[in-house]
């Protein structure tokens, strides 16, 4: 098994330029947790991501300290109101403001097999981009995540294409 028989390839994206108030939608809309960013070429740029958004409404003394974010910082005054300014400010900016960059992330490559895109999502923060090389660009063609793994491995365990049918089927097991 694949990357190219796991991944899923209806993914939405993002332009560099679109602000993080419509990706927050978009988001919302389809529930998940980090989209892709491509330029007018398809090329893959970073992954704009719940985590760095979250990252960046911490307030500023719990950003000073890089290493350590997990300090206590319940003495910070800040609360709901505070952390809502900070969104809104933040989601008037484009989204490649605050990109995971492609440098910097994990990606795996269509014919990546299963045994190194499970080790290479058990140490990534985030879904994986699945990436073809075109030169010196890379071609963004699919995102794989833990979830189209379990999905795809349900599906060849039960021979059943519907997850929530599976989940029943496998409650079912347990209780006889």
């Amino acid at each position: 098994m694949t990357t190219t028989t796991i991944m899923s390839t209806d993914v939405i994206t993002l332009n560099a330029d679109d602000s993080i108030a419509n990706a927050l939608k978009i988001m919302c809309k389809h529930t998940v947790h980090n989209l892709p960013v491509v330029d007018k070429e398809g090329t893959f740029l970073g992954l704009f991501t719940l985590r760095r958004l979250s990252r960046e409404l911490l307030p500023t003394a719990a950003k000073l300290n890089e290493d350590n974010l997990l300090m206590h910082i319940n003495f910070m005054p800040d609360g709901t109101d505070e952390v809502l300014q900070r969104l809104n400010d933040i989601g008037q900016q484009p989204v490649s403001s605050l990109l995971e960059k492609s440098s910097t992330l994990r990606f795996c490559h269509p014919d990546t097999k299963l045994p190194e895109l499970l080790q290479l999502l058990f140490e990534s923060p985030t879904s994986l981009p699945v990436l073809v090389l075109e030169g010196k660009k890379k071609k963004l063609v699919g995102m794989v995540s833990n979830w189209d793994i379990l999905t795809k491995l349900t599906i060849n365990l039960l021979g059943e294409k519907n997850c929530s049918s599976s989940t029943d089927t496998l409650n079912n097991k347990h209780k006889q």
